[in-house]
């Protein structure tokens, strides 16, 4: 009894125990589980008593459970196109704030510079934590580190991606902690059309053995992915079991954990569907324009319950901050309004906007190489914000987000119904001279003008001979409406 007590505690703590079906235990065991989920916090599941195993996630990190494999962490960073001397230093600061997702590629030529930076910073001491003995736990007990890597369109095809994904891992493998690799098909194909990809050129400059591997996959622009998948497919499955011994304390190799795709458009998603794949998209790795603007392929991607993961989540919307200074003004005073709820923890606009894509489960993996933009990025700061975000912080970020995104500014929208039986006209009250400007045509009775305005605005409106004068203050925020009715 004390035995299956203990093993329900520490299933508890291990996250198990949503795998176990209340209703398969016995009568008499059920009240166990019960009793296990309020005794978990108390016990001490190391395997020598010591120390707790990290092996399954305890971290407090948000997390997406997969459709299969091990769960994947929201937060993470990427490292794809920094210079490759900077690489180390990015690596060390993010795994000491607690790290434990790093996005990467193939093509980027850093994966092994990724493992060595991991390396040396366990070999540090990095990242261990302390027994009752006072002893460092061994890199064993310490979290896998989960890493997105990509094959390149030139690697598409069936061999040719068992080679790219056989290169990759040997790449990842020079690091004493455990790593669990989400390997995605970085494009569906070469496009000429995209001015930066240069598919004859690439072919050429492939080694002799990747040529040798299988056909030029930019000749099968349709089929070539397929077979890639294919392959991926079965790379996958052979990693399943042996992940299943990660959990008991074994280290392995780098572990395929998952699958994926990145910039697939919504045909390409359902011309792979269509193969019925043995294994299905755990992941879409996709510009963050896409969660605004490609509603059909995110409401494909939801249906599926395939795990959006967002690049240029900063880049893409901060850059416009000048072109739409009222959408980002929403930013800045969300920032404050945190902020001032918090002791100390830095919170700028690039951290509301992270946590929003958190807020709707969607992963993030921003590019920082500045210690300044690291801490806005970091766990810490964006734990502080997603406690408080509010469903009306959300009504407002996802009206500011969409306009940076596409550089096009929002206003007020106010709208004048002239209720009187006379037309009217309508005036700005200038804030500093307390000049009155026109700003409309004739209103005729019965008709409505609408003007974009800016919050705290003031207008006036008056009848022919001003014998009518009413004063309105808008108080509605960017991108909301407000309605005034001109009456007696």
């Amino acid at each position: 009894l004390q035995q299956v007590v203990t093993i329900l505690m520490c299933g508890v703590r291990a996250g198990r125990v949503q795998q176990l079906n209340p209703m398969s235990l016995t009568w008499s065991m059920q009240p166990l589980l019960l009793f296990s989920v309020f005794a978990a916090s108390f016990l001490d599941c190391g395997a020598s008593g010591e120390n707790s195993s990290n092996n399954f996630s305890t971290s407090k990190q948000p997390h997406f459970d997969l459709l299969m494999g091990p769960s994947i962490p929201l937060v993470g960073f990427g490292i794809g196109n920094l210079p490759h001397e900077n690489i180390p230093e990015v690596v060390h600061a993010q795994l000491r704030a607690g790290a434990l997702l790093i996005d990467t590629a193939h093509a980027s030529n850093n994966e092994k510079i990724l493992a060595d930076a991991v390396s040396s910073f366990v070999s540090s001491g990095g990242g261990h934590s302390k027994t009752r003995g006072g002893q460092l736990t061994g890199a064993e007990d310490l979290e896998p580190l989960h890493v997105v890597t990509k094959v390149w369109y030139t690697h598409l095809g069936y061999e040719r991606t068992k080679i790219s994904i056989g290169e990759s891992l040997a790449n990842l493998a020079n690091t004493p902690r455990q790593i669990y690799v989400h390997m995605l098909l970085h494009w569906p194909r070469c496009n000429d059309e995209i001015p930066w990809m240069n598919c004859e050129a690439e072919e050429n400059n492939l080694p002799q053995t990747v040529k040798d591997a299988g056909p030029p996959p930019h000749l099968d622009k349709k089929g070539a992915f397929l077979q890639s998948w294919k392959a991926m497919e079965e790379i996958y499955l052979d990693h399943q079991h042996r992940i299943k011994l990660t959990r008991k304390g074994m280290k392995h190799p780098p572990l395929i954990a998952s699958i994926g795709v990145s910039n697939f458009e919504l045909e390409d998603m359902k011309e792979l569907m269509l193969t019925n794949p043995r294994v299905r998209p755990q992941i879409y790795q996709g510009n963050s324009w896409l969660i605004f603007h490609d509603p059909f392929l995110m409401d494909y991607l939801r249906d599926h319950n395939i795990f959006f993961q967002s690049y240029a989540v900063m880049s893409g919307i901060l850059q416009n901050r000048e072109r739409a200074p009222n959408a980002y003004s929403i930013l800045s005073g969300l920032s404050r309004e945190l902020m001032d709820k918090q002791n100390g923890v830095t919170i700028t606009e690039g951290t509301v906007v992270l946590a929003y894509f958190l807020h709707k489960n969607i992963g993030v993996i921003p590019r920082a190489a500045s210690a300044k933009h690291q801490q806005e990025n970091s766990l810490q700061s964006l734990s502080a914000v997603l406690p408080h975000l509010t469903s009306a912080h959300i009504g407002q970020l996802e009206t500011a987000i969409p306009a940076l995104m596409k550089g096009e500014d929002i206003h007020t929208s106010v709208s004048f119904m002239n209720a009187l039986s006379t037309p009217i006209q309508i005036h700005w009250l200038n804030p500093d001279t307390k000049e009155e400007v026109l700003v409309s045509n004739i209103i005729h009775p019965g008709s409505v003008e609408i003007q974009n305005s800016h919050p705290g605005h003031r207008f006036v409106a008056y009848d022919p001979e001003r014998e009518v004068r009413k004063e309105f203050l808008v108080d509605a925020g960017y991108g909301e409406k407000q309605f005034f009715s001109v009456e007696l």
